[in-house]
């Protein structure tokens, strides 16, 4: 693979938030730092502590740090299409 497991979990995460968002059940703005969060932990974790991360727990934390960030990103261009639609 051209790419770690963790960035390519991001991508997975930031498609998932780009469909939510589509759907309309964006997660809260609370789950999506919390996700965030868990993916700068395990790095931190591993870059401080020499902790071994596994390709597993690095795409599984990708992919909630990346819908975390992705929920950042397009829950404020939800809103704004949700009142254009509403004028």
């Amino acid at each position: 693979m051209s790419i770690c497991a963790r960035c390519f979990g991001c991508t997975i995460g930031h498609l998932m938030a780009i469909t939510l968002m589509i759907v309309g059940s964006l997660p809260s703005i609370d789950l999506a730092v919390l996700g965030i969060l868990i993916m700068m932990i395990d790095w931190y974790f591993q870059e401080f502590f020499e902790i071994v991360s596994t390709n597993p727990r690095r795409f599984i934390t990708g992919i909630v740090g990346g819908l975390g960030v992705g929920t950042l990103i397009w829950t404020p261009i939800q809103c704004m299409i949700v009142y254009l639609k509403a004028l």
